[in-house]
């Protein structure tokens, strides 16, 4: 029964751009409003409000603030819409990784900085937008070490990787996780604008964790990926 119902929402989503965006836009922010979730984008507040309002008639959207305020309308995805998200979203984020050069100049200023100061302890830097997934570094070694196919699968975990994490500490955002896979570290971190950023090293062990972060934060944080 469960696996109907999942599949009626997999046709329900698909069937329109606006609700594929919602449901996209709402796994990777957690909570948005319907003007956020129009923002930087082509698409219509007024479309993008009534896939919501449809959304939530099928329990995959739920309001999480009082019915009668008229602003500050917080959507987010219900249980149901957690579980339908994992199963359809490699039909919505249809990913792929190429390695490219620095597409704009925050990922510039990014694999610049840690080149610097990671120098042959770096081993990928990688980005993606919301789109596309790109590798702005790779190690001639590091990348003989993995397949096509594994790279890739790399590439998708970025992207579906959520970086604000579900902790709810009120007043604070959590921007940067640090993964230890002994001798290796990745870390992600997230610009304003939802670009995720990985750099990857090893060993980890004499690297300034802290140091790194606030390199980090300055070239990432205070710039928007467009500037």
């Amino acid at each position: 029964m469960e696996r109907d119902r999942i599949e009626a929402a997999r046709s329900f989503v698909l069937s329109s751009k606006y609700r594929k965006h919602v449901l996209k836009g709402l796994a990777r922010a957690n909570l948005a409003t319907p003007t956020e979730l129009a923002e930087n984008t082509e698409l219509q507040r007024s479309h993008i409000s009534r896939a919501v309002s449809e959304l939530r008639d099928e329990d995959i959207v739920e309001l999480y603030a009082p019915e009668e305020r008229t602003v500050g309308r917080y959507y987010g995805l219900t249980d149901f819409g957690e579980v339908a998200w994992e199963d359809i979203r490699s039909d919505i984020l249809h990913l792929e990784w190429q390695v490219t050069n620095s597409t704009t100049e925050t990922s510039s200023r990014l694999v610049e900085a840690v080149t610097q100061l990671l120098r042959d302890k770096l081993r990928f830097v990688g980005m993606y937008d919301g789109d596309a997934a790109r590798l702005l570094y790779a190690d001639d070694d590091a990348l003989a070490e993995y397949t096509e196919q594994e790279l890739t699968d790399g590439a998708r975990e970025l992207a579906f990787q959520r970086v604000n994490l579900d902790l709810n500490i009120p007043n604070k955002q959590c921007w940067a996780q640090v993964y230890f896979f002994d001798p290796e570290a990745l870390l992600i971190a997230q610009d304003s604008d939802g670009t995720l950023y990985s750099v990857s090293f090893a060993p980890y062990q004499d690297v300034d964790i802290a140091g790194l972060l606030d390199t980090i934060e300055s070239t990432v944080l205070q710039t928007g990926h467009g500037d």
